[in-house]
């Protein structure tokens, strides 16, 4: 009569699900790391005392654990998006497309690249 409902927590029991759901909480975690970068750059426009007082407050051990868990979250969320492009879109470059596990590399080479640009760019260049 009643339909079957699946347990609380069900996905909790497969290392697969879990780690789906981590990288969908990720996604939402990434959005919330870009807010506090834009906020370390809003603290740097607003002058020398506002950029230290951001800092010092980052130095506090509570903000150190919320950032390394942000990033955390970050690094799962990208490089199980990296691992999943490979197969949801196949890169054919030949007849045959690509392996997933070249995929992978090929983003994350890339994503270094970028990132070092990014903070060449920010820190000491152009």
């Amino acid at each position: 009569m009643y339909p079957w409902k699946r347990p609380v927590g069900w996905w909790l029991r497969n290392p697969r699900y879990l780690l789906f759901q981590l990288r969908e909480v990720g996604g939402f975690v990434s959005g919330l790391f870009a807010l506090l970068l834009l906020y370390m750059l809003v603290q740097y426009h607003a002058g020398p005392e506002a950029y230290a007082g951001f800092f010092a407050m980052l130095a506090s051990p509570l903000m150190l654990v919320v950032v390394a868990v942000l990033f955390g979250f970050v690094l799962v969320h990208a490089f199980t998006w990296f691992f999943l492009l490979g197969k949801a879109q196949p890169v054919r470059f030949t007849k045959k497309p690509l392996r997933p596990g070249t995929v992978f590399a090929i983003n994350v080479v890339l994503w270094v690249l970028v990132s070092g640009a990014v903070l060449f760019i920010v820190f000491g260049g152009l």
